[in-house]
């Protein structure tokens, strides 16, 4: 089976813009990835709804959902409050391909219950953390375990040839790893091109050391105001925004479904005066025919599987 995008009538492209809601394992000294979120980053977070409320748009999250033992998820309701989604990103950030089916389906459906209980979500997209250079192929214990847990579509499958073939290869990010069928009947919805925190701290990272330091001393604390990071070069975020404007620039010309993946927390210390959100979508905008900026949950309405 294949699957085929349905733009919506009138539309020229899509972009299904996600964020993964979490505190990085890459910026804790620990190295864990958990959803306890710090304040600053509540903040930070709400502060892009607010931007992307201004131009009429929903955001979509997906959380590590073992932040909801927190006693205060006020800040995910306001995000809910507001309009805009939230979906599952696993319990405890655990990776789609781990080898025990049984372990990962707790995960998955942990997760579901606490978004349940304590958000009354029902969450309808998976997203695999990290990110799958060849998606879930082969892995069809994993694939049923995810379908077994309620899921019909899944984000996993991550672009692996960034940064190896050149600018123009990277802003033609939309035309690779469309949707597609796996042998189970789980449609996968690929991560197209540049996830943030791969650009930031590690295509544009100029001073590992640097970065490691910062993780071990002050990873998961908040930044003081005017704070610089110390490990990317000075270009490195007017160069993302040119890089985000031009993939939608390859998918408007094309005419076709762009998934780009973003990180809050990869966003709070690279961009704190929040350009890079309002520069994408004032850019969607300015478009002579209608971009629809829309969650994956809306990217996935659009699929249409030939032979379903």
């Amino acid at each position: 089976m294949r699957v085929r995008v349905e733009l919506p009538e009138g539309v020229r492209c899509a972009v299904a813009l996600s964020y993964d809601l979490e505190m990085c394992a890459g910026y804790s000294p620990v190295m864990i990835n958990h959803g306890r979120i710090m304040a600053p980053l509540r903040d930070y977070t709400l502060r892009l709804c607010t931007t992307a409320e201004s131009f009429g748009v929903q955001l979509h999250f997906f959380y590590v959902a073992n932040g909801l033992e927190e006693p205060d998820i006020d800040y995910l309701r306001e995000i809910l409050r507001r309009g805009h989604v939230i979906d599952n990103h696993t319990y405890s950030h655990m990776l789609l391909s781990y080898p025990d089916p049984a372990q990962l389906g707790w995960e998955l459906t942990t997760a579901n219950r606490e978004l349940e209980n304590r958000l009354g979500v029902q969450s309808t997209v998976i997203r695999g953390p990290g990110g799958l250079p060849s998606g879930l192929d082969r892995m069809l214990a994993n694939q049923q375990t995810i379908l077994d847990s309620g899921f019909r579509w899944v984000s996993s499958h991550m672009e692996s040839t960034m940064g190896k073939y050149g600018w123009e290869h990277d802003v033609a990010a939309p035309s690779r790893l469309q949707p597609y069928v796996y042998p189970t009947g789980l449609i996968e919805i690929p991560i197209q091109g540049w996830m943030d925190r791969l650009f930031f701290d590690f295509e544009r990272n100029r001073d590992n050391d640097a970065m490691e330091a910062w993780r071990l001393s002050e990873g998961h604390e908040p930044v003081p105001e005017g704070w610089t990071c110390p490990w990317t070069d000075a270009a490195a975020l007017d160069d993302w925004i040119a890089y985000n404007l031009e993939a939608l620039d390859h998918a408007y010309d094309h005419g076709l479904l762009w998934v780009p993946t973003w990180h809050p927390y990869t966003h709070y210390l690279h961009d704190p005066a929040n350009r890079a959100l309002p520069a994408l979508l004032a850019h969607a905008r300015s478009k002579p025919e209608p971009v629809a900026v829309c969650t994956v949950r809306d990217a996935a309405a659009m699929l249409r599987v030939e032979g379903d």
